[in-house]
This record gives C-alpha cells, structure tokens and sequence, in this order.
C-alpha cells in the first residue's frame, strides 16, 4: 500500500479540481473567493490594525466584491 501525506493528497484533488474547470470553462467562484478573501485576510493581519473578526468580515466583504465585478466582466464576454 503507498503512503501519501495530506499535503500531496490535497494536492491530488486540487490538480483534478482545476481540470475539471478547465473542461467546463466556467471559473469556480467559491474556491477564488475564498482564494481572495484569504489573502486579504493575511495581508490585513500584518498590520494588526483590527480584530481578527473584523478582520474575517471585511476580507470576505472585499472578494464578494471583486467576485461580483469579476462576473459583469465575464458575462459582458
């Protein structure tokens, strides 16, 4: 039996996700939303100007707004 640690599993299963994607050329909102609202999140936390709640609740308010002008875009094509 092979062995494979949780890194190369998630690995794995993201390289099959992204094909997946790429077959049906649609972009997979929520997994770039939470893409984007993770690096928001950190970036604010560098500076440690807020709580991490609030924090949490404007990076996640910043991607569904990037997101939503991502989509007028896309459907404009």
């Amino acid at each position: 039996m092979i062995m494979i640690s949780v890194i190369e599993k998630e690995y794995m299963e993201t390289v099959i996700r992204m094909g997946k994607r790429l077959q049906s050329g649609q972009p997979d909102w929520e997994q770039r939303r939470y893409e984007i609202a993770l690096t928001i999140y950190m970036k604010r936390r560098e500076h440690i100007l807020s709580s991490r709640e609030d924090d949490a609740r404007g990076a996640v308010e910043e991607a569904n707004l990037l997101i939503a002008e991502l989509k007028k875009t896309q459907d404009k094509k």
